[in-house]
């Protein structure tokens, strides 16, 4: 009988981890298929459709999440600890040894629809957090100034989850110079950056995905494609993804 490979992990071990994140310590085992290691605790039906949904997601953001030794675990409540639909947490300042992520996913993204595109969103900042920080600078840079080539009152991103995190920069630039203001700005576009980068990836892979918002900029996932080949070496295929 094969043998299990059991990593053990304790609140202690996860400088991210508080008192209401403590679920999130514990034994995982690790799914030799995939290379994650899942809650001991993950139903079989939920730890077999993550393993081959994950598969089926781009070689760098599969790397990434296995390189980060990624556990994951699901969640029979509504909502994620986080108050989403999946999350994904992490030690993200640290040295790439102590990211240390964990993955909460619920029900509603293990449908059909959602656990594909959700999987390839969360992996994403996992992707996000091993890029250098002159890389991601100089994404950033370049997806702000098509922001001012295309112009922010024109702006639209590509699904509304997205969009919701450029309006908060938006705001943050009218708002008048005081103390802290310059940090805020700053905080609210590296997050819009890296959350539309993940769900742009998510979009790229799975064009289905939100596709009853029925928006976004005409050329902006091109645009943006190009600039993730560009500065992170990411390139993508532009494919469905249906799951039984």
């Amino acid at each position: 009988m094969p043998t299990e490979t059991i990593k053990v992990i304790s609140w202690t071990d996860r400088s991210w981890v508080r008192r209401q994140y403590q679920q999130f310590s514990g034994r995982f085992r690790l799914d030799e298929t995939s290379g994650l290691y899942f809650d001991v605790e993950t139903p079989i039906a939920h730890r077999k459709l993550i393993s081959r949904t994950f598969l089926k997601l781009p070689g760098k953001v599969r790397h990434a999440a296995v390189y980060l030794g990624l556990t994951v675990s699901t969640t029979n409540r509504p909502a994620t600890l986080s108050g989403d639909q999946s999350a994904v947490y992490g030690a993200w300042d640290r040295p790439h040894s102590q990211i240390s992520p964990h993955l909460e996913i619920t029900q509603a993204s293990l449908t059909p629809e959602f656990v594909f595109p959700h999987l390839v969103h969360e992996c994403c900042h996992l992707l996000w957090a091993i890029q250098t920080k002159a890389a991601r600078a100089a994404y950033t840079n370049e997806i702000r100034t098509l922001v001012e080539e295309l112009g922010a009152d024109d702006f639209i991103e590509v699904t509304g989850y997205a969009q919701t995190f450029f309006d908060a920069w938006q705001e943050a630039l009218l708002i008048a110079d005081g103390l802290g203001i310059l940090h805020r700005r700053n905080l609210a576009l590296d997050k819009w950056v890296m959350e539309s980068f993940c769900e742009s990836v998510a979009k790229i892979c799975c064009p289905t995905y939100k596709e009853r918002e029925e928006r976004h900029t005409e050329g902006l996932l091109e645009l943006r494609q190009a600039a993730m080949a560009e500065h992170f070496e990411l390139t993508l295929e532009s494919r469905l993804v249906a799951f039984a």
